[in-house]
């Protein structure tokens, strides 16, 4: 092959990569800034992070008896912590690794729901919840919440179907992952998610879902037909605290403060290395990155080759 021969299959194979849409890392500032809030809520001497700074009653009195703690003393193993560890472990490996070291020496059982989150297996069908106080003293408590009721989760909640994706997208079955990713975009109306929480619930739009459908959705390679237009929603949400608001009103408006739980799901839907735990039903005209990383190699490689080819024909 002459040199002409391989500047012109360079060249192809360039024009090649420039048709393969590859996506770059969005959104840099305001997930900084999101880390940056989960990383003030830190409590040095718990190793935890609490769920909020919302100053009003927490909606756990409704739930316990003789609950008193405030939204900044409580702390949740599950799912907030979780969430929150893969979320910091890639920029804050440090702290991140002392919230798994402090959730993991509670020794509580799998809660069977957020752990798959992490690529870890969960048993279908989904149980209802349960909350639990783990420890507690007049300045803090800490819970968790697990899905192992008798009774089986019913209900159309935007979470629990991406939870249920994600477990069957790690069994290998994507198709009906697939099916309950779009269930859930079908719930999109420009503003929120009208799934059970909002339409039968309390009409305010769950933010922390419409973050986990998002991250889901790119876990297992569904393109979404509203996602930019749900990711740049989500992002309105942020505070300036650089927190997101749990909650917005049916008009979209956020709704006051942020939590733990919202902000680290936002966040993980730019984590690579999390979602490429995930199978993928691989998007027509994208390329998988492992195939995309040899088709670079090779260019680059054919390029020296054209060119050491041209300076040897000039000498001789």
């Amino acid at each position: 092959m002459t040199s002409v021969d391989l500047r012109l299959l360079a060249v192809l194979v360039l024009l090649a990569l420039q048709a393969t849409p590859v996506r770059a890392q969005p959104r840099a500032e305001s997930i900084a800034r999101a880390e940056a809030y989960l990383i003030h809520h830190f409590n040095e001497n718990l190793d935890l992070i609490y769920e909020s700074e919302d100053p009003g009653p927490h909606w756990l009195r409704l739930e316990l008896s003789n609950f008193h703690w405030r939204y900044n003393q409580t702390y949740w193993l599950y799912s907030d912590n979780l969430f929150a560890y893969l979320a910091l472990r890639n920029d804050y490996p440090e702290i991140a690794s002392r919230i798994r070291e402090s959730i993991e020496a509670y020794n509580q059982l799998s809660p069977n729901l957020f752990e798959v989150v992490a690529g870890e297996h969960i048993q279908l069908p989904l149980h209802s919840p349960q909350d639990f106080i783990v420890a507690k003293d007049e300045s803090h408590v800490v819970m968790i919440r697990r899905h192992n009721a008798s009774s089986i989760a019913f209900g159309d909640y935007v979470d629990f179907w991406m939870y249920e994706a994600l477990e069957h997208a790690l069994e290998g079955d994507l198709a009906t992952a697939s099916f309950l990713v779009h269930q859930a975009e079908r719930l999109w109306r420009g503003n929120g998610l009208w799934d059970w929480s909002f339409t039968v619930y309390d009409h305010m739009f769950s933010n922390q879902k419409l973050a986990l459908l998002l991250m889901t959705a790119r876990a297992i390679g569904v393109n979404l037909e509203h996602e930019s237009e749900m990711e740049a929603h989500l992002w309105s949400m942020q505070n300036d605290d650089g927190g997101i608001a749990s909650l917005s009103y049916p008009t979209g408006k956020k709704a006051g403060s942020a939590n733990v739980e919202t902000t680290a799901l936002s966040i993980l839907i730019y984590d690579q290395t999390l979602l490429s735990e995930f199978p993928k039903i691989q998007p027509s005209g994208e390329m998988d990155m492992p195939i995309l990383a040899l088709v670079v190699a090779v260019a680059a490689l054919l390029i020296v080759f054209a060119f050491s080819g041209e300076r040897l024909a000039r000498k001789s």
